[in-house]
Order: C-alpha cells, then structure tokens, then sequence
C-alpha cells in the first residue's frame, strides 16, 4: 500500500484462516520502505494533475511495479517474518491513486497507476489489484474499500476504527456486515502536512512538536472550518483533488499573516479531533472502544486531542497486535483474499454502488 500521503510503501505477510466472511486475518510480519525521490516527485506531479507525457505515466507505474517487488522480497528474505512453510499464494497491490473523479460527468471514475509485472516477474505469483473499478462502474465513489476489512481484523476489539491518513477515514463496526458504516470524514495529514511545508518548508509535523507549541484560536476554528467545508462539500470520498495547491493558497490568503504558524497547526488538529468526535455519536450513546491507525497516529497532539474526548476508550492498532504502519496493506491483503473467494469487498452503504459485484484484476495465474 502506498497513501495519499506519498511517504512510503508499506509491505505485510498475511495469513488468512478461513474464506468468505467467516476467515481470520493473522499479521505475520510486515515491512517499510521509502519512495525513491523521483518516483516520489514523479508521482506527486501526476497526482496533482500536472502536464505529463505519456512516458512519464509508464514509467512511474513500472517503477512503482519494481518498487513493490522490491519491498516484498525484502520483507521474505530480511529475517523479518518467520519462516513458512508454504508458497506465497498471491499478492494484493492497491496502486497509487494519481487521479480521483467520482463526480465525473462519464460517470465515477478513479484511477489507482501500477504495473503489476515485475512482482509477478520476480515473485512468480499472481497479482490482484486495480480494486476499486468494480464499484466505480456501478455507481459507487470506489472509496471507502477498508471498511469490510476493518470487519475482518477488528471485529472482536473496535467499534469504531480510525484511519490518520492523508484524509480521515472511519468505519462503524457491527455484528452483521451488512450494517457496517464508514466514510471518508475529513482531511488529516493532507491538511497538516500542507500548512507545515508552507509554513516551516517541513513534509511534516514531527510528532507534532509544532502543534504542541500552539493553541486554539476561535477565529481560526471558523476560518479553517470555513474552507475545509467548501472543499468536501457534496464529496462522499476525498482527495488531493479537494485540497489543492491552489486550495491552500487561497486558505493562507484567508489566513493572512498574523495568526502564529503554530496557533494554525494545532488548531487544524483540534478540528481533525472534533470531527472524528462527533462521528456516528447519539445522545446518551455508551463509550465506543475506537482503534486509530495510520500515520498520523504518530502525531502526538493529534492523538492527545482525540484522547480528550470523553466519547470513546481510545486504542492504536499497535496495541492488538495489527501496527499502525501495517493496517492498510494488511487491508488490502484481506480484500485480496475476499476477492479471491468472491465475495464483493465494497458496502453499498458506504460507496454508494448498486450491486458492485466482485472486485479485483486478476494477472499472472
């Protein structure tokens, strides 16, 4: 899996026990490796709709193809999962998502860029990937794919999981399948990430040392709440589509430049928490047990101010055995095994799609 936030690819060894919605899911070892800077930067542009030939398109999805490989023989052969005593039977493999367009007038479109041959070529196994263009063509955003996942490695522990991406994406768990909920709610580390590098020339917030230096200011909650809003508004799943370059250079416009870069920051993070609160929240409800993941879980501002709210008995992924950095390529390797057993991986309740049918190409077998 590699994220929104274009930092890294992260690999998992999975064993699935079981099939269909009976299976269990068991994290074996999992591994992280860096982006080259230009494949990094070559993907960054494309993703920001940038003038490109179309070789800069090929050559981006085969060096992408390489790097999973890559990454995957390092994870087999690095002493970092136990031996096993069978083949690997196959690979999941989501792509970078460079272009994002689920309003389009042709109809819901996305497009996730790899090519799949040299895993294929150097782990001589089939692959499964572009997953998302079975809801697509039925009418569904193609996102969120994690929620029926999440079902299958949290449903004894959560009931709400969290996802600290790029965008904030959450999944409301519950016995039958078919009840689960989710949605992409708002920007996270898109959001931090942006106003970090336009105001420190910094990719991130380290730990969130820079919000930890900052406090809330009531005008910017409105400023900010302001622009986020008419970003996602009428946008069931999110992007960098909605928080552009040209986005935030109009919300640092609004912002002007007497607000402290870390007032700015921390109160960013605040609204993230704030958000997340009150998501699938009643009146009266009992604490949820919530599970957060994703890399913004190692922003420790943002995980102290979601903490402070009295909804949920907070938990990180870590904390049951699924780390943080793995959960969503240890998702995909769980769509990948319900795909394999036919079963639909996407909720129409949560996409939107009518009868999206079974997802996945499959290559190489």
């Amino acid at each position: 899996m590699t994220g929104t936030s274009l930092d890294g690819l992260d690999v998992a060894l999975v064993k699935i026990i079981g099939s269909g919605l009976d299976m269990h899911a068991e994290l074996l070892g999992h591994h992280a490796l860096s982006l080259p800077d230009d494949l990094r930067i070559a993907l960054m542009s494309l993703a920001w709709g940038e003038a490109n030939e179309p070789i800069v398109y090929l050559r981006a999805a085969r060096a992408l193809g390489e790097i999973h490989a890559e990454g995957l023989e390092q994870l087999l052969a690095g002493g970092l999962v136990p031996p096993i005593d069978q083949p690997i039977d196959f690979v999941t493999a989501h792509g970078q998502t460079i272009w994002h367009a689920p309003k389009d007038e042709q109809g819901p479109m996305s497009w996730q860029l790899l090519d799949p041959w040299p895993i294929i070529q150097r782990l001589k196994v089939p692959v499964c990937y572009d997953l998302r263009q079975a809801d697509l063509i039925a009418g569904g955003q193609g996102a969120p794919l994690t929620p029926i996942a999440d079902w299958v490695m949290y449903r004894d522990h959560a009931d709400v999981v969290a996802n600290l991406g790029g965008v904030l994406n959450v999944t409301q768990l519950n016995a039958d399948p078919s009840q689960i909920a989710g949605k992409d709610l708002y920007p996270c580390n898109l959001l931090l990430d942006g106003l970090c590098k336009r105001y420190f020339d910094q990719p991130y917030d380290i730990d969130g040392a820079l919000a930890k230096q900052g406090h809330t200011v009531p005008a910017l909650v409105d400023a900010l709440y302001e622009a986020i809003r008419n970003a996602i508004q009428g946008h069931r799943s999110l992007g960098r589509e909605q928080f552009s370059p040209q986005w935030f250079e109009r919300l640092m416009a609004t912002l002007g430049e007497t607000n402290a870069a870390e007032d700015v920051i921390h109160t960013a993070a605040r609204l993230i928490a704030t958000q997340l609160g009150g998501t699938f929240r009643e009146a009266g409800q009992p604490k949820e047990r919530l599970v957060i993941a994703g890399g913004g879980e190692k922003n420790q501002t943002l995980v102290s101010l979601i903490e402070a709210q009295s909804y949920y008995e907070l938990y990180r992924s870590d904390d049951l055995g699924i780390p943080c950095q793995a959960r969503e390529a240890m998702g995909f390797a769980v769509l990948g095994a319900l795909s394999q057993d036919g079963v639909p991986i996407s909720l129409p309740q949560v996409t939107g799609a009518k009868d999206p049918g079974v997802a996945g190409v499959w290559v190489g077998r």
